[in-house]
């Protein structure tokens, strides 16, 4: 299932200022992630998704987003 990250956020019963502690980043960071979660580095990524119990491809590949191999 694709969900944004603030789906997958509140899903999982957290809240901006929660997970922004969690990932040890300022709550205006994780607001943007939430906008772009793209602009995370590849650590704080690792904890994001520890966190929320999800998978990378849940919160790094856009909803239209097709991976294909040549």
């Amino acid at each position: 299932m694709q969900l944004e990250l603030s789906a997958w956020r509140k899903a999982r019963g957290k809240s901006q200022d929660e997970m922004a502690k969690l990932c040890d980043v300022h709550v205006n960071t994780w607001r943007r992630w939430e906008e772009n979660p793209g602009e995370m580095r590849f650590d704080k990524a690792l904890l994001v998704v520890e966190c929320l119990n999800i998978g990378f491809d849940n919160i790094l590949l856009p909803q239209n987003t097709t991976v294909t191999s040549k």
